[in-house]
């Protein structure tokens, strides 16, 4: 880098263009200093006209008449040197501040700046200078570091060429739930010095330590100052994580970047990195990220980040950039989750596959139960106090809440304290979201701590197993048992289970690193320099190999969910949506004979019985097909996750709903094959299924369907009912031919009141549907069906 660089010399945005140059104050090879004028211009603004020269009295000053006014500004330089090259000329017009004015030769740029100095002349600067000339700051200790984008470049480019020569590429490692998991519960470490605790081996290999930190003060409080709490921290690192760091260290420099707090990092990187050699200094945390809420991958790559691969547990957090690799949260402290994203927002229940252990995962859904009905309450106090703003008459402007970006452009809403302080602050940076922030993750601690949850989640595991090992009865806490009969059906223990809550079977890690040893291995095989070639004229990008690579896992797939997303959850917005549609797949939301597969935990919603009586062909199976196709990035077979469905719908039943969602989905009709079904149904219900047959065929004949109504009514001969999909022409069906005319017209009417009434009910049905979020599409259509029976 030369002493001296040439400064190109922009007119600020705050002035009121178009501009006309009156005259040029400078000229070529002069020495200029800070605060001379360069130029003097005229600019036109409008003005009220004068009362004085207003005919008519006006009562409103904002109807007062405007009138243009040609007014005359100057401009100073805001650098001292020598100008080596004018721009511009007396009655040149500019237009905006696109386009600069003057050229000049600086002694120094001031292109690396620390704590308002100048790295390279020492030269103390003023606030504006510290913004425009040396904006970017990429340290990872610190944010006083700031360098110029020119700077950056050159930084970025010789790092470029050092990984280049090593052959390796930049990873940004997330640390809770990604690689580690850390919960602030005694219990753990009450657990970990009782030998005859059953979780006593799970927890061998356990770091802890402690941290001084300020405790939770209550708003308001004026009391004599609190001393700082010391915190024990209890960390699990991942299986395999060692191993993992090996491995990678040597295709990889890898980076830390967390939301958590620096000192937190700092002790955790001591347990994974004990020696430095994987991460060294290059750990990023909340405190110098300049963001509460997302994370940017331009805070460490502002220039370039074709090299760059992301893992992490969360994608809203990256806005799901294309280099993110989302991974599936590890979660060996069951239910306490990510303790350092109090302040983000909350993440949905579906993250991960079910545990293997039947009673954990009886346990684990009990907890998705609760959070998922407290979101509802909530979401319903919510809804009942904007009512109540709306009903006094509020008129204050509300908070806008967080928005995540989904890979298809949909933007998800959620909200959280922080996001509301950012709103009225619009200065995230400002210390009174620090404030905010680390009260409510204090607050979120001390709440585990005296809770102390996994101490509550062992004492009810134990009460799952010795109940189902048919040991003690279901007597006690009646909001348990309630939850335990719910759940017995799905989950019958076969052999009696150890009473360990926690257990370990995760091998997320080992998988990951295939992924990103593929990932390696294709960008050093598309890149191919020639022997002795100095400079690249291009590079592969990663984002371009990872989509690639991802896109054909679940190419040529169509999902449908079925009982998978809490309610209210809109599609596109749900995170498993956004990460299986980064491995090629597409999501529909009602059933059509195009959807591959249906994913779901209960095989007796109506979404999955309609699928499975239409195509007897298509793959019903559970979520955690998904989790291990997108975990192993390629796409398995599906026999070990496949859902049993035995209870498939009536020809009746299939042919209502298409009645309710309308005719046009004709290959939905074509692709019945009711003989088929009806000789697995018989195949499967014996006798039974006869005499349903014969009591279904029975009730036709005196009422009919709606169909077989329109078909008797459209045969003036009274030659019955001559559809090609007729399961049965049993004798009852054949009599039907031979009714009489007063007959017909009896079913004429019939008919017709039956349509009318049907009609109503339908219509009132579906704004019912509307305005009832609560009521699910299943429930709905269960109702529906049901109501048609009645008619019939």
């Amino acid at each position: 880098m030369s002493d001296q660089e040439i400064t190109k010399v922009y007119l600020p945005k705050s002035i009121l263009y178009p501009i006309t140059v009156l005259k040029v104050h400078v000229k070529k090879d002069e020495k200029i200093q800070k605060y001379q004028r360069i130029i003097t211009y005229k600019y036109y603004d409008y003005e009220p006209v004068p009362i004085s020269e207003v005919e008519d009295e006006v009562a409103d000053e904002s109807e007062r008449q405007l009138k243009k006014v040609e007014n005359v500004g100057t401009y100073d330089s805001s650098v001292n040197g020598v100008v080596k090259n004018i721009l511009v000329k007396a009655n040149d017009e500019i237009r905006d501040a696109h386009q600069h004015i003057l050229e000049v030769l600086e002694p120094c740029a001031h292109p690396i700046q620390f704590g308002g100095l100048c790295a390279v002349c020492g030269k103390v600067l003023e606030e504006e200078e510290t913004g425009y000339r040396a904006a970017i700051s990429m340290a990872h200790q610190t944010t006083n570091l700031k360098v110029s984008s020119k700077e950056a470049e050159n930084i970025e480019r010789s790092s470029t060429d050092r990984l280049l020569q090593e052959k390796k590429l930049s990873l940004v490692v997330d640390l809770d739930q990604t690689v580690i998991h850390v919960t602030v519960d005694p219990t753990i470490g009450e657990w970990m010095s009782d030998p005859s605790n059953p979780n006593y081996g799970a927890l061998k290999d356990v770091k802890t330590f402690a941290l001084e930190e300020p405790p939770f003060i209550p708003v308001n409080y004026h009391g004599p100052p609190i001393q700082p709490i010391k915190r024990w921290y209890y960390v699990k690192l991942r299986p395999q994580l060692e191993t993992f760091l090996e491995k990678m260290n040597e295709k990889y420099e890898m980076h830390i970047y967390t939301m958590a707090t620096r000192k937190y990092a700092e002790n955790i990187a001591k347990i994974i990195d004990p020696d430095g050699i994987y991460f060294g200094e290059r750990i990023l945390s909340r405190d110098e990220s300049g963001s509460l809420t997302q994370k940017s991958l331009e805070r460490l790559f502002p220039v370039d980040t074709s090299m760059v691969v992301i893992i992490d547990d969360r994608g809203d957090v990256w806005n799901w950039s294309p280099n993110l690799i989302k991974v599936v949260p590890y979660d060996f402290f069951l239910g306490i989750g990510d303790i350092n994203s109090s302040f983000l927002p909350r993440q949905q229940a579906l993250l991960g596959p079910s545990k293997r252990r039947k009673s954990v995962s009886i346990l684990e859904e009990m907890i998705i139960n609760e959070e998922d009905k407290k979101m509802d309450e909530n979401a319903i106090n919510d809804d009942s106090e904007e009512a109540q703003d709306e009903d006094e008459g509020e008129k204050e402007p509300k908070t806008k809440a967080f928005t995540v970006k989904g890979i298809d452009g949909s933007n998800s809403t959620v909200s959280s304290p922080i996001d509301r302080l950012i709103e009225l602050t619009d200065t995230p940076e400002d210390p009174n979201l620090l404030i905010v922030q680390e009260t409510e993750r204090t607050n979120a601690l001390e709440q585990q701590e005296h809770d102390r949850p996994l101490k509550r989640l062992q004492e009810n595991l134990d009460k799952i197993i010795e109940e189902e090992s048919g040991n003690i009865t279901t007597e006690g806490n009646p909001t348990f048992t309630s939850k335990k009969t719910d759940f017995a059906m799905k989950h019958k223990v076969e052999d009696r289970e150890t009473h360990n809550l926690l257990y370990d079977d995760d091998k997320e890690l080992q998988y990951l690193s295939q992924a990103l040893t593929r990932i390696h291995n294709e960008f050093y095989f598309e890149f191919k320099s020639e022997p002795g070639q100095e400079k690249l004229r291009s590079l592969p990008d990663v984002k371009d190999i990872m989509i690639e690579m991802k896109s054909f896992v679940f190419k040529d797939c169509i999902f449908l969910l079925s009982g998978i997303l809490p309610l209210g959850t809109k599609l596109d917005h749900a995170d498993i949506v956004i990460w299986a549609k980064s491995f090629g797949a597409t999501f529909v939301e009602n059933y059509t004979t195009s959807v591959t597969h249906v994913i779901c935990k209960n095989a007796g919603t109506f979404k999955v019985r309609l699928a499975k009586s239409v195509d007897e062909n298509v793959k019903v199976v559970n979520p955690d097909w998904l989790f291990a196709c997108m975990s192993l990035w390629d796409r398995i077979p599906e026999d070990e996750y496949t859902v049993e469905v035995e209870n498939l719908l009536s020809k009746s039943q299939v042919d209502d709903y298409l009645e309710f969602h309308g005719k046009n989905d004709s290959s939905l009709k074509k692709s019945l094959d009711w003989e088929e079904i009806d000789n697995e149904m018989k195949e499967f219900m014996g006798s039974d299924y006869e005499d349903s047959d014969e009591d279904d065929d029975n009730e036709g004949a005196v009422g009919g369907s709606l169909q077989e109504l329109e078909a008797n009514g459209e045969n003036n001969d009274g030659e019955g009912d001559s559809k090609a999909d007729s399961v049965n022409e049993s004798d009852e069906q054949t009599s039907i031919v031979h009714v009489n005319d007063a007959q017909n017209k009896d079913i004429e009417a019939v008919k017709r009141k039956l349509e009318t009434d049907n009609s109503t009910e339908v219509e009132d049905r579906k704004r019912q549907h509307t305005e009832e979020d609560s009521i699910s599409e299943d429930e709905f259509e269960k109702e529906l069906l049901e109501h048609l029976a009645d008619l019939e």
